[in-house]
């Protein structure tokens, strides 16, 4: 088992989820449907996908002073991502990931996004700022 090690935004413990991977970066403002937590944005590879209750892997976000309340949003209809992993952190969607307390690990050395398949099951240790795969999807 490989564990990556990358930096947590805070110390929540331990999460453990079926992985949504894109290869595209994630808006949460306009791209991503609040009420439903379905991808809605046009040209998104991932476009009709559902982040909810998944570990959202992706490059990072995308956006602008919106993102941290489309993340908000999202949250308050309860149809947030169980946690977030991320090549690099933007400033909104860390933020995002603070106010409403998800857990989030992003900052890694390797590509994170090619590390990780939609499907596989992951544990995220926010203590340590590592990502780990422990099922592979199909094994």
């Amino acid at each position: 088992m490989t564990i990556y090690k990358g930096k947590s935004v805070s110390k929540m413990g331990v999460v453990e989820g079926e992985a949504l991977v894109t290869k595209d970066l994630i808006a949460f403002w306009a791209g991503t449907n609040w009420e439903t937590g379905e991808i809605v944005e046009i040209g998104h590879e991932a476009r009709g996908k559902n982040v909810t209750g998944k570990i959202l892997v992706f490059p990072k976000g995308k956006g602008g002073a919106g993102e941290t309340f489309g993340y908000y949003y999202l949250a308050r209809s309860g149809k947030a991502p169980q946690a977030m992993v991320c090549n690099s952190g933007l400033g909104q969607t860390v933020a995002g990931a603070l106010l409403v307390n998800t857990p989030m690990v992003y900052g890694f050395k390797e590509d994170i996004v090619g590390a990780i398949n939609t499907g596989d099951i992951v544990r995220i240790d926010t203590d340590k700022g590592e990502v780990e795969v422990i099922k592979k999807k199909g094994s």
